[in-house]
């Protein structure tokens, strides 16, 4: 991805490792950043009815912290179709699937930003 440097790039190789260790993912998930918007309508996407599993990511412009929030929200949902609790496609907007995918976002970027608050840079 042209817009992430090494160093961010290094940093956000990080991030996904302490995720899947915390959220205890057994099998992650292909995760793309992308410079175009035109694969997704939001800002991410993951589409747990595929064989191959995809995290799509838009990254272009955004700053590194925002990006993460975007992993860990959809690689929660990742781990809630690991446990058998994604069935149906969860609404876009509350519920919880959704409030769980929100409120792990938060939580996942607060305790990496003590392990590394240059996230915000």
């Amino acid at each position: 991805m042209e817009s992430l440097d090494d160093n961010k790039k290094e940093k956000l190789d990080k991030f996904v490792r302490f995720v899947k260790k915390e959220l205890g993912i057994k099998h992650m998930p292909t995760i793309a950043l992308l410079n175009s918007r035109s694969n997704i309508k939001t800002t991410a996407n993951y589409d747990y009815t595929k064989k191959n599993k995809i995290i799509k990511v838009y990254a272009k412009g955004r700053m590194l912290v925002d990006i993460m929030r975007s992993i860990v929200h959809e690689l929660t949902h990742h781990k809630q179709w690991e446990d058998g609790k994604l069935k149906v496609k969860p609404p876009d907007i509350g519920g919880p699937i959704e409030d769980d995918a929100n409120a792990k976002a938060g939580q996942f970027i607060k305790m990496f930003a003590k392990i590394d608050p240059t996230i915000y840079e």
